[in-house]
């Protein structure tokens, strides 16, 4: 098997287990796969054409910078405490047409298209999808994610939405 056929299994995988750990709600074994200084950004809709492009000075759905960011959200998701999974919601998360965008000595870019259903008792069954771009390096051999952009098709959003649920 060549290098670049390895390297998009490896990263299928990758992205493949992303979406199992949230479906199983493995918090733990989720956030492994995340940097200590990971970028998770949910960008806005500017217009009907336009997301934003700078989580830093734009309204965004979710900007999370860093992993204790994460573990704060997850652990608000696990306790009960999050408004967004009062009762706990269930998900199934399909990811399709992955591709590496770009490659650089410090890591990959990759992106991929989803489909999430969603079930909750509140909301009923809702099903969102849109496109991740995703920051991959290595560390101690293995690929992690250093950013994840997810761009949702929604632009209003019925409900609320948490990071297990895009």
């Amino acid at each position: 098997m060549s290098l670049d056929v390895q390297l998009r299994e490896e990263v299928r995988d990758l992205l493949a287990l992303e979406a199992d750990l949230l479906d199983r709600k493995q918090w733990r074994e989720w956030l492994d796969l995340y940097l200590e200084d990971c970028v998770y950004w949910v960008p806005a809709w500017i217009d009907e054409e336009t997301t934003g492009d700078d989580p830093e000075l734009q309204v965004n759905m979710i900007y999370i910078v860093g992993r204790a960011g994460l573990e704060g959200r997850v652990l608000r998701i696990a306790s009960g405490d999050a408004y967004a999974e009062t009762p706990a919601s269930r998900t199934s998360h399909l990811v399709e047409s992955v591709r590496i965008t770009g490659q650089d000595a410090n890591g990959l870019d990759v992106s991929a298209k989803f489909l999430v259903l969603v079930v909750d008792t509140r909301w009923g069954k809702q099903l969102r999808g849109g496109w991740y771009d995703y920051r991959l390096v290595r560390r101690d051999g293995d690929l992690r994610i250093a950013r994840k952009k997810i761009t949702l098709l929604e632009d209003v959003i019925d409900g609320a939405v948490d990071i297990h649920q895009i």
